[in-house]
């Protein structure tokens, strides 16, 4: 009897352990289901107040962008600068002389034929070739005025100083052979042969065109002075043959003159726009 007594007494314990032992969890899982629910409110309404602000960038990206706009506004100033040293460049290069040498000149007569003096030629079409390139905008001078005998070493030193643009020397030909004519071109070989080869074909071509003479020689020399001492792009034209009768008839009236005149302007406003 005590032995079964005691038995039923400890299942009896254990029938109310196990119902607490329940409560427990029920309350536990209460517990969670009400910490879940509130968590996720809590994340809810985080959300809702991250998506009605604006963002704010971090402070790496708003530095980046200062950075971005202050290069910009180097790099226009820049441009601003270059553009008014361009300006600046332009108007050096107009203010830069295209001389004009009339070849010869004083007691210096060139070659003559019939009482037909080069240096009178010369003179003549040097000077209707600086009135075409002043009408065109260019600053153009002759290397000596007038009938004034100046030595050639001198014309080229004036141009020199004055850092000229080109220099174009005008002469006239002869030869033993009288039926010998047209126009050549020679220039020199100095630091700037290149482009004194280009200026010297440009006036050859040109002056052609416009007279219709004989294209003869585009000639590179080494000893003479006013194409090989000078420091700017030259050239020097014979512009025709004294000699030949019928091309000195033709260099002595104003028509022939111009039209002379007007081909090697062309030919150095071409040469210009190849080399400006």
């Amino acid at each position: 009897m005590y032995g079964r007594r005691h038995y039923r007494g400890y299942r009896g314990n254990g029938r109310q352990t196990g119902a607490v032992l329940q409560a427990v969890l029920w309350a536990i899982t209460a517990v969670c289901i009400v910490v879940v629910c509130v968590a996720m409110a809590i994340h809810t309404k985080a959300s809702q107040v991250v998506a009605a602000e604006p963002m704010v960038l971090p402070v790496s990206v708003t530095v980046r962008e200062r950075e971005i706009v202050d290069l910009a506004r180097e790099t226009v100033s820049e441009m601003e600068r270059a553009g008014e040293s361009a300006a600046i460049r332009m108007q050096a290069e107009k203010e830069r002389a295209i001389v004009i040498d009339a070849g010869h000149g004083g007691m210096d007569g060139g070659c003559v034929f019939d009482d037909v003096k080069e240096k009178d030629i010369n003179r003549r079409i040097a000077w209707e070739v600086v009135k075409k390139l002043r009408d065109r905008g260019y600053r153009a001078e002759l290397a000596r005025k007038g009938d004034d005998y100046v030595e050639k070493i001198d014309r080229v030193a004036y141009a020199n100083r004055t850092n000229a643009l080109l220099y174009v020397s005008i002469h006239q030909n002869s030869c033993e052979v009288g039926s010998v004519s047209g126009i050549e071109t020679w220039y020199g070989e100095n630091g700037v042969t290149e482009e004194s080869r280009q200026l010297a074909q440009f006036v050859q071509q040109e002056t052609v065109s416009a007279t219709g003479a004989v294209s003869r020689e585009l000639v590179s020399d080494d000893e003479l002075c006013v194409i090989n001492k000078s420091h700017m792009p030259s050239c020097l034209i014979e512009t025709g043959f004294l000699s030949n009768k019928d091309e000195r008839g033709k260099l002595c009236t104003e028509e022939y003159r111009e039209k002379i005149a007007e081909g090697i302007v062309r030919g150095i406003e071409r040469y210009l726009k190849v080399f400006p």
